[in-house]
């Protein structure tokens, strides 16, 4: 039962966000100032190079509280990514299980742009 309720879980899961490339992500920035930007790889790849805009929350460090210190309205669009785009989704399924509505994954991450 329990392999079952998990791979509902994971279908579910994969279908609540959308994965977004980098010419949807600059339309969106372009058309909307309160978009939130997250980048989930390590404080050090932050700070070698990162997005314009983005705050920084490994995704090792991901909690709650953390994330409703940065991010308090549910409805916020929220923008993750990370190097290739495995982490920015674990990330992401973490943020829809605390409810956030409206949670984006770059596609392919940094590298891809």
């Amino acid at each position: 039962m329990k392999k079952i309720i998990y791979k509902l879980q994971n279908r579910f899961m994969r279908t609540c966000y959308n994965d977004i490339n980098y010419d949807t992500l600059q339309k969106m920035l372009n058309n909307n100032s309160n978009i939130v930007l997250i980048d989930v790889r390590t404080k050090d790849e932050f700070q070698y190079n990162h997005l314009n805009g983005a705050i920084n929350i490994p995704v090792q460090d991901f909690s709650e509280a953390l994330i409703k210190k940065k991010i308090n309205n549910k409805n916020t669009v929220i923008i993750v990514y990370c190097e290739y785009g495995g982490r920015s989704k674990k990330a992401v399924k973490k943020l829809i299980k605390m409810g956030y509505n409206n949670v984006y994954n770059l596609d392919g991450g940094i590298d891809g742009i």
